[in-house]
């Protein structure tokens, strides 16, 4: 299990033989909050219940045309810890910014 642990982070990190900088970088906390202080809502972007029991039933147009797939992945699982790892550490930058750090 060790080899194919480092195996993996070498590839994922890089081989300093092969590169210089790493491949990520893991960025450190941008908000005083901690993780277990946010809550998260999940909500449903198209909830056809809801639709259905205010008189508008439009399941079978979206089903005729094959998209009950792409509905199911929007009204999917979202992954609470993930968003709120990310949260934290998220940051913003502006255009002018963006193109100094490229340049």
């Amino acid at each position: 299990m060790a080899t194919s642990s480092s195996t993996v982070q070498e590839s994922v990190q890089g081989n300093s033989s092969n590169q210089e900088a790493p491949a990520y970088v893991i960025k450190g906390r941008t908000m005083s909050l901690e993780e277990w202080d946010l809550t998260i809502q999940v909500e449903r972007p198209v909830d056809f219940a809801s639709l259905i029991q205010h008189g508008c039933d439009i399941v079978d147009f979206y089903e005729a045309q094959d998209l009950g797939s792409y509905f199911s992945m929007l009204n999917g699982p979202t992954y609470e810890s993930l968003v709120k790892h990310f949260w934290v550490r998220a940051s913003v930058y502006d255009k002018k910014a963006a193109k100094l750090e490229e340049d």
